[in-house]
């Protein structure tokens, strides 16, 4: 893993629309299988917010992590699957 658990960054606010975001690190997005559009908790602790990934509902018996292994090399090997696809 290349950080700690108690890893702190510093990341600005920015309006969009009536709400305000905030950036998320290319680094997590990896590490925490997020992309665009995903969907992520965001809970109130005290004066913290704890942001934490949604849990994919997934088919009945299939392991998270199993089904986030098979999301990994379908990204990675997206071109090979779709040409062998084809065949």
């Amino acid at each position: 893993m290349w950080y700690n658990t108690f890893t702190m960054l510093t990341q600005k606010l920015y309006k969009t629309g009536n709400s305000i975001a905030v950036t998320i690190p290319k680094e997590y997005l990896e590490e925490l299988n997020l992309r665009e559009g995903g969907l992520v908790v965001v809970k109130k602790r005290g004066q913290e917010l704890v942001v934490t990934p949604k849990a994919k509902t997934s088919a009945a018996g299939v392991d998270q992590k199993f089904a986030r292994m098979v999301d990994e090399f379908i990204n990675e090997h997206e071109d090979v699957l779709r040409e062998l696809s084809q065949r």
